[in-house]
């Protein structure tokens, strides 16, 4: 787990002062204000890689949820898992990236972590806020493990929230209405408000949205034992999301300010968007699935938190406590893997085969952070020390029920049991706790006129509790007890420096350098199939670290026409948690193999070419490599050269054009490309018969080059457009994947196909 950001709410006096000095002069540049530092910052004067959206500009490139600040954000790769309803998602940043253990990358919504672990049978991914009433999000590229701690190895994802108010009313609203190709109807509705109940004392911020995603996915349940089944589920794979939010700034005489929020996000996915490939025909539009069952998911979460700042003159104490409530549940067919690990086929053949998988999911995570700062911006010495502890537990359970098999098989010959409980033929429960306290320390000197010093500190002590129980017929071994327990504990005690030169050439154009150190915490393996030809295997991992050195120039030229914001950077990853697969259908442990280096380049650039016109756009190249070949009993593990998932070129360019058509009105036009290319790279699981998971018949995604467009009127604080996203319809088949290695049945994902719609919004 991470830090969780002291920047208060409604801060008073001295503090107030110092972050509304750089609001009022990124006003007169219009450049955003970010936190990234935890201090109020210009976003030209921050020496670190930090991608940063506002409302606005999210609203004007249609960005509704992650995975489309992923498809803007040079270095960051979101992807979510073919199987299941979509819910078991990935995020990273540079090329750091597992789909198991600890996240990589830290999530935050204000001042709280919510990324989750990847246990075993993990059916969920992190819970992302959808993007409604965002004062912006903020993407920190490379470790932040001094300010961050835990799980930010390879960078963190803030998503900031509206501050109450206490002296002035806003009101933010979005409505649209669009329809996709071959889909279902798009809609959302969303306000929110702000307002002084007693001016300079009481402030409030409260939103309500509503999303429905259309689905354009259909579902044809496919067995070989009734092939004129006229089942047929037209646009299963809709979605939709309620968010509610809610703060109130209270300003307790002239030293201390107190909010407390609460926000409260639902959604829910009524089937899987995943497409087979035979029988998928996107040139035609048909998107297609053969799935027995619908793949439904229930997400929710609720994020209630107290921030308490208190103006000491020259120091500034923050304290933010937060508890973070979710609770999922979702519906995976196992129908097609169970026929193809037992019986060699993946398509069922007897009428009416169904086998539900049912998993839920539970995070509760309580955090604390105490922290004290300097506030006079001209002092010599600027610092941060602060204390942070965090208590998260994760409960999940599953179960696949089959009665088809035992009705064909003999269990109890073949696996020396029959179905746990009459029903299932595969359990499992997780039970983990993740604990930590961390002391952390950042100072900021300077020696010399426009040079900065940066040292950061952090020690953490970290311990992981970890219980597994399995039951059923796939995991019974034949001897003891039918319910196997595994129980096991994983302690560290990481020290993550930070080491910084930042020398700000004059107002306008600054250069730094950074060396930085990340960290997860370890973990514990559970037992594995009694079918898997491994079973010797380490019964716990050890943490893995990242050293990321970062080079970068942000400048405002030719009179502030031309803004660019440039960095390289080298990352080293050792002794990488890994996932190791074991012989038997995707069952595998988990251990430290081998090492790995990402290095590249990432270039943010705006060209103000006349009033009217603006060009803008990132581009970044990431080139993520093991360094290590690991070899153990003639299994290769992993091996030098290979590439890590992503995409290594990714490019997102806009163009932005504005025409008077009245004294009160303005007519706009907005345009933009992004575009992740191949990775060309390989793997040795890919073409060595000797590999850990070995089969050629998978690849990497394929180039994705994706254009929308956007023609709007704005008058007033009402703006009204109609959008094109996807204009040339492409549907590339990604994430490729099959039950075992023999199937002849994959499956994909794709973007949604072209869908057109009109949004108005309102904003003052």
């Amino acid at each position: 787990m991470a830090l969780t950001s002291a920047v208060a709410l409604g801060t008073p006096a001295q503090a107030q002062s110092a972050g509304q000095a750089a609001s009022d002069a990124a006003q007169q540049t219009g450049e955003i204000v970010v936190t990234a530092t935890r201090q109020d910052e210009k976003l030209s004067k921050v020496p670190i890689s930090v991608a940063a959206f506002t409302t606005e500009s999210m609203d004007r490139q249609g960005v509704r949820n992650v995975n489309d600040i992923a498809r803007i954000t040079p270095g960051l790769n979101f992807t979510s898992d073919t199987f299941g309803a979509g819910t078991s998602t990935n995020i990273s940043i540079r090329g750091i990236s597992s789909g198991s253990g600890a996240a990589t990358t830290g999530i935050y919504v204000d001042d709280v972590a919510i990324q989750i672990r990847s246990n075993a049978q993990t059916a969920f991914g992190t819970a992302f806020p959808r993007v409604f009433d965002l004062e912006r999000v903020e993407v920190l590229r490379g470790p932040q493990g001094t300010l961050f701690g835990a799980g930010a190895q390879g960078g963190v994802v803030r998503f900031i929230t509206p501050k109450p108010s206490l002296d002035a009313t806003s009101i933010y609203g979005r409505a649209e209405l669009a329809t996709t190709r071959s889909g279902d109807p798009s809609y959302e509705a969303g306000i929110a408000a702000g307002f002084a109940v007693v001016p300079d004392k009481i402030g409030v911020r409260a939103s309500a949205y509503y999303r429905r995603d259309g689905g354009w996915v259909d579902r044809k349940p496919f067995n070989v034992a009734t092939p004129d089944n006229t089942e047929y589920y037209k646009n299963a794979n809709d979605s939709d999301t309620l968010a509610l939010r809610g703060a109130v700034t209270f300003k307790l005489g002239q030293v201390l300010s107190l909010t407390p929020s609460l926000y409260y996000q639902r959604i829910r996915n009524h089937d899987s968007g995943t497409l087979w490939g035979n029988l998928t025909n996107t040139g035609k539009g048909q998107f297609v699935n053969g799935y027995s069952l619908a793949q439904k998911a229930n997400d929710r979460f609720l994020l209630p938190s107290l921030n308490l700042s208190a103006d000491l003159g020259s120091v500034l104490l923050s304290a933010v406590t937060a508890y973070f409530d979710r609770k999922g549940r979702s519906i995976q067919d196992y129908t097609n893997l169970n026929t193809n690990f037992i019986f060699d086929t993946p398509y069922p053949f007897v009428p009416g085969w169904k086998a539900p998988g049912v998993a839920a999911a539970r995070q509760k995570v309580f955090s604390q952070e105490v922290r004290l700062s300097s506030t006079d911006r001209e002092a010599p010495i600027r610092w941060t020390v602060g204390a942070y502890y965090s208590r998260a537990r994760q409960v999940e359970s599953f179960k696949i029920e089959d009665q088809f098999t035992a009705n064909i098989i003999p269990l109890e010959a073949i696996f020396g049991i029959g179905l746990t409980d009459g029903r299932y033929i595969f359990t499992s429960a997780n039970d983990t706790v993740d604990k930590q306290w961390a002391l952390f320390a950042q100072f900021d000197a300077r020696p010399a006129p426009g040079l900065t010093a940066t040292l950061g500190l952090r020690y953490s002590n970290t311990t992981f509790d970890y219980r597994r129980d399995l039951g059923g017929p796939l995991n019974y071994s034949g001897t003891g007890p039918e319910t196997v327990t595994t129980t096991g504990i994983q302690k560290a005690k990481p020290f993550t420096p930070k080491f910084g030169l930042s020398y700000e050439i004059d107002d306008r154009n600054m250069v730094y350098a950074s060396a930085a150190k990340g960290f997860r915490v370890g973990g514990v393996n559970p037992p594995l199939f009694a079918s898997c030809q491994v079973q010797n295997y380490p019964a716990t991992f050890a943490p893995d670290t990242t050293w990321s050195f970062e080079a970068g120039s942000k400048n405002r030229l030719f009179g502030g026409a031309l803004q660019t914001d440039a960095s390289v950077f080298h990352i080293r990853w050792n002794n990488i948690q890994q996932f190791i697969l074991a012989g038997c259908a995707g069952n595998g442990f988990r251990d430290n193999i081998g090492g790995a280096r990402s290095q590249g380049f990432d270039l943010q650039f705006t060209i103000r070419a006349s009033q009217a016109l603006q060009l803008s756009g990132s581009v970044g190249y990431v080139d993520a490599k093991y360094t290590k070949t690991v070899i153990s009993d003639g299994v290769t593990f992993a091996r030098s050269g290979d590439s890590l998932p992503g995409s290594p070129w990714q490019f997102a360019g806009n163009l932005d054009y504005t025409a008077g058509l009245s004294d009160r009105a303005k007519g706009y036009f907005h345009a933009d490309v992004r575009y992740n290319s191949h990775n060309n790279g390989k793997l040795a699981s890919y073409d060595d018969p000797t590999a850990s998971g070995y089969d050629p018949n998978l690849q990497f995604d394929p180039a994705i080059t994706e254009v929308n467009t956007r023609l709007g009127i704005r008058t007033g604080g009402v703006d009204a457009s109609i959008f094109v996203n996807n204009l040339f319809d492409t549907a590339p088949l990604l994430g490729k994947s099959h039950d075992t290695q023999t199937s002849p049945l994959f499956y994909y994902s794709t973007v949604r196909p072209r869908t057109v719609g009109v949004t108005v919004s309102f904003r003052n």
